[in-house]
């Protein structure tokens, strides 16, 4: 079914000043509540431009004629409205610019509202220029519908877009009165049939043959339809129509697809021209890290890998790639970061456009603050501390120490430029002396001064390395009150020293 043209904004009061509204709840243990955010100028506001600075007009196709789907401020005082033929809107206002509607900048505008919208619901289903969220399941999360109502707008006032805000126990309910500007509230089924009936037919999404039967029947609002036969409208609007009605006024339940943020984020800034400016170019960047951190907030993610793609004019593209240590979504360190690196590295060309790329994310870990010691230095600043210098020095130049899932000592330990992951031999430590000779020392006669204090332990293995050792470990102590760690090596039949425990 088409969407026919939008009735006239009628105004509600939306929150009873003497009482707050909540749902009533239904058999389950909650009701089903559905907010709708309807965005009205989408079109135009997804445009590159002050589109209320002078007459524009967004159009869309209809059987094979231009009309206007959306236009700004100025345009529609010069008498240009939405569903106008796009010849007519010129002859009222001549000096009007029309754009085609972008429907793929319109989809990607809604999926990036719709992830922020996962804050306030689990529940998020796009629609033409709407966002649907079920928001029963929220209430008490929020502290009530009214304090919910208030955060989304509160939030979406921060946003550059006009938006129309209804909540119904339907979903098509809630979207046909956000569709209406009908400023309302709706939380109890048995109010809903009353509250749509005012509203003129109109405002219904049917096909023009539809709408010119109902014009033709003598209808003129919903509650008009309240009050005909239902095998009557089967008849003459088809089961469609009737199915639709149904689901408006929740006789029928309606499944819904929810919208699944996406696995990557990907943001472009474009330059209006090539610049070799770091200030320009660290400028867009930096506009950039906020929608990233939103993006990890939102999902309750972080990163340790990003990149910067930067395009040129006339060859292939550079990379800026940026590790961390551990796990991070502070704009503010990787913003810092990023400057290092830059006053590392120089740009290969003029850049005309760039792109902030992550690919790879992993669930946040929150550290718990100190309740005792606020002014304590906590690891996290030590890591950021950490990741400046190996920005700065190179990978390379800053590692750990790195424990590896292997028996022989020698070979039990490496450096590695990112803190490492617990090996599996974590559990040999209470064993092991953490102080190890640089290379085994022969005992030969002084063996006799020592006393071992331990069974045999047994390392054999390295054949697959060419390192083949073949050992039998003892603690042992020596006449000073030394603890020792030495082994008997099965190859030649010598006892050597391999470390010293504290």
């Amino acid at each position: 079914m088409s969407e026919s043209a939008a009735a006239a904004p009628l105004q509600h009061s939306l929150f009873s000043p003497q009482s707050r509204v909540d749902p009533e709840p239904s058999a389950t243990g909650r009701s089903l509540l559905w907010m709708s955010l309807f965005f009205p100028r989408l079109s135009l506001e997804v445009l590159e431009a002050d589109v209320d600075a002078r007459p524009w007009a967004v159009t869309d196709e209809a059987h094979g004629k231009p009309i206007v789907q959306a236009a700004s401020q100025p345009a529609r005082k010069m008498g240009v409205e939405r569903g106008m033929a796009l010849t007519a809107a010129y002859a009222l206002c001549p000096e009007l610019q029309a754009e085609p509607r972008d429907r793929s900048a319109e989809q990607a505008c809604l999926t990036d509202l719709a992830d922020a919208a996962m804050q306030y619901s689990s529940m998020v289903s796009l629609e033409p220029q709407a966002l649907l969220l079920e928001v029963g399941a929220s209430l008490k999360l929020f502290g009530g519908l009214q304090a919910l109502y208030e955060r989304v707008e509160g939030d979406l006032r921060q946003q550059p877009y006009e938006v129309e805000i209804a909540v119904a126990p339907s979903p098509q309910a809630a979207l046909l009165l956000a569709r209406c500007a009908m400023q309302t509230c709706i939380t109890e089924r048995t109010a809903l049939r009353a509250e749509l009936g005012r509203l003129p037919l109109a405002v219904l999404p049917v096909s023009e043959k539809q709408a010119t039967l109902l014009g033709r029947m003598g209808l003129r609002e919903l509650r008009d339809l309240w009050r005909l036969p239902r095998a009557g409208l089967i008849k003459r609007l088809g089961l469609e129509f009737i199915d639709y009605l149904d689901r408006l006024l929740c006789d029928k339940p309606e499944l819904r697809l929810s919208h699944k943020s996406a696995a990557s984020f990907s943001a472009s800034w474009h330059f209006p021209q090539e610049t070799e400016n770091l200030t320009f170019i660290l400028y867009g960047i930096e506009q950039l890290l906020p929608r990233l951190v939103n993006f990890m907030r939102l999902r309750e993610l972080a990163l340790n890998r990003l990149q910067v793609v930067f395009y040129h004019q006339d060859q292939q593209a550079s990379r800026l790639e940026l590790g961390t240590r551990q796990l991070c979504r502070d704009e503010t360190h990787l913003s810092t970061l990023i400057r290092e690196r830059f006053n590392q590295e120089k740009l290969s060309a003029p850049v005309l456009e760039l792109v902030l790329l992550a690919e790879e994310f992993h669930p946040a870990v929150i550290g718990n603050q100190s309740l005792f010691a606020p002014g304590e230095e906590q690891d996290t600043d030590w890591q950021q501390v950490l990741d400046q210098l190996q920005t700065r020095l190179g990978e390379e130049a800053v590692c750990h120490l790195q424990l590896r899932d292997e028996h022989r000592p020698e070979y039990a330990w490496a450096y590695a430029p990112t803190r490492p992951a617990e090996p599996k031999t974590h559990g040999l430590l209470t064993r092991r002396p953490l102080w190890l000779m640089s290379q085994p020392q022969r005992l030969g006669s002084g063996l006799k001064e020592i006393q071992l204090t331990s069974e045999m332990e047994r390392i054999e293995g390295g054949w697959w390395d060419g390192f083949d050792v073949r050992r039998d470990y003892y603690r042992a102590r020596d006449r000073h009150g030394r603890r020792l760690w030495l082994f008997r090596n099965l190859q030649d039949g010598e006892w050597y020293l391999q470390g010293l425990f504290g």
